[in-house]
Order: structure tokens, then C-alpha cells, then sequence
């Protein structure tokens, strides 16, 4: 016997692949166009007489899997979002009604389906009455009716002021629904229009099973009425799709990490080490002439020598500095408790105390030996105050404050773009890192491939690598950091990122690739460089974010709120009663910043998190790739045919 022309249709339908890449409009979008009109196609040829039941049943069946492979590829990667975003605007009292109304629904939309999977597949064992009252109450007009609840479903999520507040929940910030998922909102709204697409499709199904039952139990033509349930079908697919990239459009792309429930130095945050720290002096250490005529005010910037100028005992006991920045006088007596190894933890003093009672840092029991310092008179004349100075410290056998310049990019030979960012440190070098996944045809990428490039292994002791073209050395005079975020052109992802140096600071640049969005395929040759367009404004404008008195970052009570971009930010000391000032910050966030579902890239930017009081954070971002501005209607006008 000839097969009908469903079951040709059907066959064209490809099982998804899903172990190696995640769900896809696209790919929905084609499977929702091939099952509903093998649905239309099947239900049809029954109402006209020209195929049996058993042909009936058996392709509704398939369609039936197909939508299963459909839910399965959703789960697999993005677990009931539409319950996850419900459960966001239940909080929102304006929406809690209708959100319950949606669930509500939606629940009933599951339970018709399930009983038509079921007379599908078991339709012998049950009575005529049970399949009539079936497709009566599907088709009804009454408010449980599947037509009915599909229809004010969509009613609901088209209205502007759902999708508006929705779009406000999701917006990024340091706390909420979006610390919660490593998905941007547009990645976030995505999922939910492909889970309400695939509601649509199988509550089609349903109506669909329900005019065949009602086709073979109760006889009668419903040319009509199958027409007019796929034409709404189409209509409401389209309207959705329509309504899905103008939304897309307006939701955030942005995805990056916000603070941990634990710092953790090396896995959530990297720091500068050795390098801005309180220093004590005695003026006479200070002053080139080893004389204590000058006040410690004076002395704003100087180098020192390798050796103490005198035979002060508590210089030569210090770890010499090379530079002082910014003396000043406290007091003429103090207590120091110094660290027990200045090295591994990175600070010269736990505290100090001074005489009239002001303590820098945090006063607790010293684990080392007291040291009582006092000014002194050197000649009667002179007053030999000590100072508290910062000390720009340079070893290069310690110091840990160089940051690669070099590109960081992805296997483009491979096909392969950047997928995710996070700071790393190897060598005693900073590096941005790149996250890679090979590219697939829609914007998909291959799961199987994913995997962090290993950063560049070479040392600063290398001869073959050089100093501001290979890495950046932060000292004091070059110590800034452009914050900003720079996009994708159209038709291209990012294939690499890099610092270079403009001036006294560094900017990120990302390297662009053009590619074919329908092949998947790169146009490597064609790559280019591209940095933030305003870097000069902001180096003539000075938009400097100030880090004043600040403490050090991991020590807040809560997460980082306050979020800056587009200015720049100068690593400094930690303020001198919060922290002694030992210790440079801002830190970097070492998180990784990658898509729980990897996606090519339309953007990258750093920008500077915090809480006010304390030096934050300096943190990457990702900006997911735009699929909206290829999205297109799934129905063409008209009666759709294969």
C-alpha cells in the first residue's frame, strides 16, 4: 500500500544529537514546521477518507516522539526554565494572579496530553464513549478546554506587561534570579519561548487527536474546523516568534559571575602581590642627605637605595623598598606587630598601633614580637619622626604584578570561537583565558569540544618575551585599567582577546571573525582587531572610579552590588585603619564567566564590582550571541507544503 504523504513528511524529521549540542530555535523551529503539517496532513487525509485508522494513530504517534525529543533536548540542558520564571514573577504581586493562572493551565495542558498519548497507543482497549468525551471536552469553548487554555496561555505572554517585568527580573545585577544561573536573559528568555512553542505544538496534537476521534466515533466533516486549528496554529506560532525577537531584542546579553558564597585566593579571586604596601621609615632613612631636617610630607616620591642610609636598626630589619609614594606623619610613638613571613602573606604588619590611640588595621593578638618605635632627636635640633609611607615594591623574584599582553585566542583552524573568559595566573603572569567550542551551523556549538585553552607558558626571566610588548609591569606610574565593554560587528563572533597598552593604563581588544550563520563555517582570513571606540575620551576625560580608604574585598559582609563600566580604575593600596595599607587592590575575579549552555560570543567587556568601603573587584563579562536578529516567522504565509 502507498504511504501517505505524513509519514513521507515525518521521515525527513532527523532524531536531535543530543550529546553534542544544545537546543536551538532554529532547529525547533524547523521540527515544530515538519510535525504540524504531517499533523494537518494526517488529520486531513482521515476526515477525507483516504487512509485507515491504524495509519492514523500510527503517525500522530510519531509526531508524538518527535515532540518527546523535542522536551528531552530542552531538559537536557535547561530544566523547567518556564517553572524557574514563574516562580521569579510569583513574587511580583501585579503578575502573581496570572502567573498562577499560567501554571494552572499549563498543568491541565499536560494532563490532555498525557491521556492522548495514551489513546494513541492504546486505543483498542478503551470504549467509543471514552475517545468522544475526550474530544468533546479538548474542543469545547468552556475554560478547561484545550483550545481554550492554549489560547489565553498565549494571550498572557504576548501582553506587554508581562514580558516588561519579566525582562526588569531578569536584568543583570550582584544578587537575585540572575546569580543563580549561568545564563544571560536572552539565553534565560530563549528557553522559555522554545518551551512555550513546544507546549503550543503538542496541545495541537491533542486538538488534532480529538477531531480524528471525533472523525471515526461520531462521523460527520471537519474540513472546516482542522483548517481553522492549523490556521490559528500558524497565527499564534508567528505572533509568538514575532513577539520572542522584539523581546530578545531588549534583554540583556550579559552574563558574568557574582561573588561566591567563599573567596577562595587562586580559585575565585587573583590578587596583585608585592607590590602597593604601608611602609614605616624613619625620616632619617628617607631624606638623601640622612638628615631628619625635612617633614615626612615631603617626601611624595622617591627611590631609595638597596641599603639603609644609616644604622637604623629597624630599616635594616625591614625587606628593603625600591620607591616610597606619599609619606606622612601620624604619630611620634607606635607599636608594630609585624608578619611572620611577608612573603607568604603578603603584608609587612598585622597592625599598628600609635600613641594616641589610632590603630591601622585589624588589632589582634601579634603572633610575632612587639616592635616599639619612637622619634628620636639626631643633633639636638633635628626631631627623627617615623613616617608611614606607601612602598611601590619591585622583586622581580617575588612580585607578582604583571599581566600577559599577549593574544589569547581559539583554534579558528578548527572552526573553532571563544566561548567563555576568566582571569588565571601562571608563572606569575596574569592572564585573561579563553573558553573554546567549536562552531555549528546556527550559532550552535559542539558540547563534545568545549574546553579552556591553556594559557601561554613563558616567564618574565625570558629573554625571548619583552616588557610592554609581551606583558605589562604595573608599577605606580602605570597602574591603570580601561573598564569597558566592546561588541561584535554583525556577521561576526570573537575569536580571541588581548591587553595592550594606551599610555599609563591597559585596554582589552577582542579579535572579530566573520562566519556563515547557516553553515556554521568561519572566514578566518578575514579576522580583525577591534578595541573600545571611546578608549581616547576616557583618557582625555580622566573618568577615573577612585578607590579611597578602602578595605580589602573579600572581607565585606555582603556580595558586590555597586557595578561600574565605561571609566577606569587605578590599582592603589587598601585604606590605612581599615587594612594598614597592605594590600593592592582591586582584585581580579577568577570565576569563569562561560554559558551553562556554551554559545558564541557578540560582546566581551571588564567593569569593576564592589560594595562601597571596599577595593571590589575587577570582572569579565560575556555578551551571548544575538540568535534574535536571525530569527524568522516559522509558517511562510499561506498553506505550507513540503
Amino acid at each position: 500500500m502507498r504511504l501517505p504523504k505524513s509519514v513521507v513528511l515525518l521521515a525527513t524529521c532527523l532524531p536531535f544529537v543530543t550529546s553534542m549540542v544544545g537546543p536551538s530555535f532554529f532547529e525547533f523551529s524547523d521540527k515544530i514546521f515538519q510535525i504540524t503539517n504531517t499533523v494537518f496532513d494526517t488529520v486531513t487525509t482521515i476526515n477525507n477518507g483516504t487512509t485507515t485508522k491504524d495509519y492514523a494513530f500510527s503517525q500522530m504517534d510519531l509526531a508524538v516522539m518527535h515532540t518527546d525529543e523535542m522536551e528531552g533536548k530542552i531538559k537536557e540542558f535547561n530544566s523547567e526554565e518556564v517553572k524557574k520564571i514563574s516562580r521569579i514573577l510569583l513574587n511580583e504581586a501585579r503578575l502573581k494572579p496570572k502567573i498562577t493562572d499560567i501554571r494552572m493551565k499549563q498543568n491541565y495542558l499536560v494532563t490532555y496530553y498525557k491521556d492522548t498519548v495514551k489513546y494513541l497507543r492504546d486505543f483498542d482497549v478503551y470504549a467509543n464513549s471514552t475517545f468522544i468525551n475526550f474530544a468533546t471536552r479538548v474542543l469545547s469553548e468552556l475554560p478547561n478546554s484545550v483550545t481554550h487554555m492554549t489560547r489565553s496561555v498565549h494571550q498572557q505572554i504576548v501582553k506587554e506587561d508581562f514580558m516588561d517585568l519579566l525582562l526588569e527580573r531578569l536584568r543583570p545585577t550582584g544578587n537575585g534570579y540572575f546569580c543563580e544561573e549561568k545564563q544571560s536573559a536572552q539565553e534565560l528568555l530563549h528557553n522559555f519561548f522554545n518551551e512555550i512553542l513546544l507546549m503550543n505544538t503538542r496541545s495541537y496534537i491533542t486538538v488534532n487527536t480529538a477531531y480524528i476521534f471525533k472523525k471515526l466515533y461520531t462521523k460527520g466533516d471537519f474540513h472546516n474546523e482542522i483548517t481553522h486549528a492549523f490556521e490559528t496554529l500558524k497565527l499564534q506560532t508567528n505572533n509568538l516568534v514575532a513577539v520572542m525577537k522584539l523581546h530578545l531584542a531588549r534583554a540583556s546579553s550579559e552574563l558574568w559571575r557574582c561573588d561566591p558564597n567563599k573567596h577562595v585566593s587562586g580559585e575565585t579571586f587573583i590578587e596583585l602581590r608585592h607590590f602597593l604596601r604601608g611602609i614605616i621609615l624613619n625620616k632619617a632613612n628617607l631624606d638623601p642627605n640622612k638628615a631628619c631636617s625635612a617633614e615626612c610630607d615631603a617626601f611624595t616620591y622617591r627611590k631609595l637605595p638597596n641599603k639603609c642610609n644609616n644604622d637604623n636598626a629597624w630599616c635594616n630589619n625591614q625587606q628593603p623598598c625600591r620607591k616610597i609614594i606619599n609619606c606622612h606623619y601620624i604619630d611620634s610613638s607606635m607599636e608594630v606587630c609585624p608578619s611572620k613571613n611577608i612573603n607568604r602573606e603578603n603584608r609587612r604588619y598585622e597592625y599598628v598601633k600609635f600613641g594616641n590611640g589610632r590603630v591601622f588595621g585589624k588589632k589582634k593578638n601579634c603572633s610575632t614580637r612587639l616592635t616599639y618605635l619612637a622619634t628620636y632627636i639626631y643633633w639636638i635640633v633635628y626631631r627623627c619622626s617615623y613616617c608611614f609611607c606607601i612602598c611601590d615594591e619591585y622583586d622581580k623574584y617575588s612580585t607578582e604584578r604583571t599581566i600577559n599582553l599577549r593574544l589569547a585566542m581559539s583554534n579558528t583552524a578548527g572552526n573553532k570561537v571563544v566561548t567563555g573568559l576568566r582571569f588565571v595566573k601562571h608563572n606569575r603572569i596574569i592572564h585573561l583565558q579563553v573558553q573554546e567550542g567549536k562552531l555549528l551551523p546556527f550559532g550552535q556549538i559542539d558540547l563534545s569540544t568545549v574546553r579552556w585553552v591553556p594559557p601561554e607558558d613563558y616567564s618574565i626571566q625570558n629573554k625571548n618575551y619583552h616588557k610592554n610588548e609581551d606583558y605589562h609591569v604595573f608599577t605606580w606610574e602605570e597602574r591603570g585599567v580601561d573598564l569597558a565593554d566592546i561588541k561584535a560587528e554583525n556577521g561576526t563572533v570573537i575569536t580571541g582577546v588581548q591587553f595592550k597598552k594606551v599610555g599609563t593604563r591597559i585596554h582589552l581588544e577582542v579579535r572579530l571573525t566573520p562566519f556563515n550563520f547557516t553553515t556554521g563555517v568561519l572566514k578566518d582570513h578575514q579576522s580583525f582587531i577591534i578595541h573600545d571606540p571611546n578608549i581616547q575620551h576616557k583618557h582625555d576625560s580622566g573618568k577615573e572610579l577612585k578607590l579611597i580608604t578602602t578595605d580589602i574585598p573579600t572581607r565585606s559582609p555582603f556580595p558586590s552590588t555597586r557595578l561600574t563600566t565605561d571609566k577606569y580604575v587605578q590599582f592603589t593600596n587598601t585604606g590605612y585603619d581599615k587594612d594598614a595599607g597592605q594590600t593592592t587592590v582591586p582584585f581580579f575575579d577568577a570565576q569563569p564567566v562561560e554559558s551553562t549552555m556554551p554559545v558564541p560570543l557578540s560582546g566581551v567587556g571588564l567593569f569593576h564590582k564592589g560594595q562601597p568601603g571596599y577595593g571590589g573587584f575587577i570582572t569579565p563579562k560575556i555578551l551571548t550571541y544575538n540568535f534574535w536578529k536571525h530569527l524568522k516567522a516559522v509558517f511562510p504565509l499561506g498553506r505550507n507544503k513540503n
